[in-house]
């Protein structure tokens, strides 16, 4: 589409242009980083389904974005979707090497086992959850020269 000035304001895209190995389109940095704002604001105000339905627009089968992949996590779970979050999960665990990173996953599998409906691995996850909790305040505490 052209404007009157003749400055071209869409460009359009046939079907063949799009297909190929992968069902989504090229999608840059900036419109990347913008659609993950939006859906973690969407996510904060509770908004899972529409929060979802942005993340699913850039995340792809072979996505190696942890910080995308936390949220698209946190997504499935706010939706009741327990087996697609421990799918994310899984994938989490071999990606996410950050040493921090184990408390909030842990706590969050546990939530997700809790929405796929297997309670008594959910319960077990999340007393070690609170045990890996309780070591790290005992470790905080120690490293700032309180008894």
């Amino acid at each position: 589409m052209v404007d009157p000035d003749g400055a071209q304001l869409f460009t359009h895209i046939s079907q063949t242009d799009v297909s190929g190995t992968s069902d989504t389109l090229p999608i840059a940095e900036q419109e990347r980083d913008l659609l993950c704002a939006l859906s973690y604001v969407h996510l904060a105000c509770g908004q899972s389904a529409k929060s979802l339905a942005l993340l699913r627009l850039i995340v792809h089968d072979n996505c190696q974005d942890v910080g995308l992949l936390r949220i698209l996590a946190y997504a499935f779970i706010s939706e009741g979707l327990g087996d697609e979050a421990l799918a994310i999960l899984d994938r989490l665990d071999t990606l996410d090497e950050h040493p921090f990173s184990r408390l909030p996953l842990t706590l969050l599998r546990s939530h997700a086992l809790r929405r796929a409906g297997r309670m008594d691995e959910a319960r077990a996850v999340f007393q070690s959850y609170v045990r890996l909790r309780g070591g790290t305040v005992l470790i905080n505490t120690a490293s700032k020269g309180s008894p």
